[in-house]
């Protein structure tokens, strides 16, 4: 069964090339407004998020946040340029993110980071079913 995949960046050039690179192996949703993210999350189960940091509306951190107030399974990739790659560390101390990347990515390495971020999600999803059973 395919994965869902949600990818939030205000330019349509990444999420159209995201899509792409992500697309063949799972369900890939793409939105441009961070808001509009956040309301999908609040009905939808989803296994990775990635977000832009910096967005006309709401920064990347906030985002992540409210989703992972939604859905604490879900894995958080935060993807910024380089220029912020160090004040966004603090996602990473906070655990508002699991990992960030760079922009412009390797396609290899981001494949290979959504295939570990999705198998961390499942993995956190079934001990918390694990534990609620027993």
């Amino acid at each position: 069964m395919k994965k869902t995949i949600v990818i939030i960046d205000d330019d349509e050039a990444i999420l159209r090339s995201l899509k792409r690179l992500l697309g063949t192996n799972n369900h890939v949703i793409c939105f441009s407004d961070p808001l509009s993210a956040i309301e999908f999350a609040q009905q939808n189960p989803i296994s990775l998020v990635i977000c832009d940091l910096l967005m006309p509306a709401i920064s990347g951190f906030a985002v992540l946040e409210d989703i992972k107030l939604l859905q604490p399974n879900c894995s958080r990739l935060l993807i910024t340029g380089y220029a912020e790659l160090e004040s966004s560390k603090n996602a990473l101390t906070n655990n508002i993110a699991n990992m960030i990347t760079a922009k412009p990515w390797d396609n290899f390495e981001l494949t290979m980071l959504v295939e570990i971020l999705i198998e961390n999600s499942h993995l956190k999803l079934n001990q918390c079913l694990e534990n609620v059973s027993s």
